[in-house]
């Protein structure tokens, strides 16, 4: 072939080649463009940090938890303990109920005349065990057969004890005996000749007696014994006028003990009064005292029945007069 054929065939291939290509490069920048905005691919996030050890003594911070109950727990539930026929009732049981008295004159015959005495009672512990609140009234009647019977009230004494160790152990009592004592002849001698079951509360059957009351108490229980011991200050702020010249501070120190025996309680009891002033009392010490001793059964637990009996002690009364008393309580309810 001469040179001539082989130039024309040389540029015959790179035409065919020119227009080859172009096709190719249209279709290469068209798949190269961008893809539409909605079909665009979302770029994948960041991987996490790798693992980084705490440093030595970090600890993490405690779950959230929601606040506890913050009140103190209720004190410590105590048995009821025994109850008592002469002395102050105050302890940390709530306690309600009455106590029924016979009382005879030795001197003076059963078909003649004797005396009865009902006194109810009653006192509520808050829930605390801090603070309780106590009432009391006597009631007496005297059976004269052949006359004129009487029937008398006492003074109501309201009042509150603080329990400072949530216990029986320590009791601190204030009162008020409000002047409701009956003052007719035959009813305010039926108050007088029933002193002598609760000696203790000897200013109840004063009429017309407003009397402020505080003492101080202390139980203690050694397994099956048990002791108890008053002593306190009775302050007449206001009485009658024909109580010229009668006590109007008195004074009371008494103790007393249990023992605890086949299911039944065994208890002494001594009271003492002492009357401070007073010209209607007679001059010398002994004028001023009186006391009393008791001894009594009674079942334990919250049903509480009770017998005993109570007999003064000063020779002016020793063997003049004694007293038979029963009575029922419920406690610690």
């Amino acid at each position: 072939m001469s040179w001539r054929g082989i130039r024309g065939v040389f540029l015959s291939a790179c035409a065919i080649g020119t227009v080859a290509a172009a096709p190719a490069s249209a279709w290469a920048r068209k798949s190269t463009k961008a893809p539409p905005k909605e079909e665009r691919l979302q770029e994948p996030e960041a991987p996490p940090p790798s693992f980084v050890a705490p440093p030595p003594g970090y600890e993490p911070p405690p779950q959230f938890q929601p606040p506890g109950d913050t009140t103190p727990p209720p004190p410590p539930y105590e048995d009821p303990l025994p109850g008592f026929i002469t002395l102050d009732r105050m302890d940390a049981s709530s306690r309600v109920g009455g106590q029924l008295g016979w009382h005879k004159i030795d001197d003076v015959s059963i078909g003649d005349a004797f005396v009865m005495r009902l006194e109810p009672f009653g006192q509520y512990v808050l829930p605390n065990r801090a603070v309780g609140f106590y009432g009391h009234i006597p009631l007496a009647h005297q059976f004269v057969f052949g006359g004129d019977d009487g029937t008398g009230v006492g003074n109501l004494e309201l009042g509150g004890f603080f329990l400072p160790l949530h216990t029986s152990e320590w009791v601190l009592r204030a009162g008020i005996a409000l002047p409701t004592a009956s003052d007719g002849v035959a009813n305010a001698l039926a108050n007088f000749d029933s002193r002598f079951e609760r000696l203790t509360d000897f200013v109840l059957i004063g009429p017309s007696y407003t009397t402020l009351r505080v003492s101080g108490s202390t139980l203690r229980q050694w397994d099956n014994i048990y002791l108890r011991a008053d002593v306190g200050l009775d302050g007449v702020v206001s009485k009658g006028s024909t109580a010229m010249g009668a006590t109007t501070v008195f004074g009371r120190a008494n103790v007393a003990g249990a023992i605890r025996y086949a299911g039944v309680d065994f208890t002494g009891e001594l009271v003492n009064l002492i009357a401070f002033n007073g010209t209607a009392v007679p001059s010398g010490l002994t004028n001023h005292l009186l006391h009393t001793i008791a001894f009594g059964v009674r079942s334990p637990g919250q049903d509480q029945f009770h017998f005993g009996v109570v007999f003064p002690l000063d020779q002016e009364f020793r063997g003049d007069a004694w007293v038979v008393s029963l009575g029922y309580q419920r406690a610690g309810f």
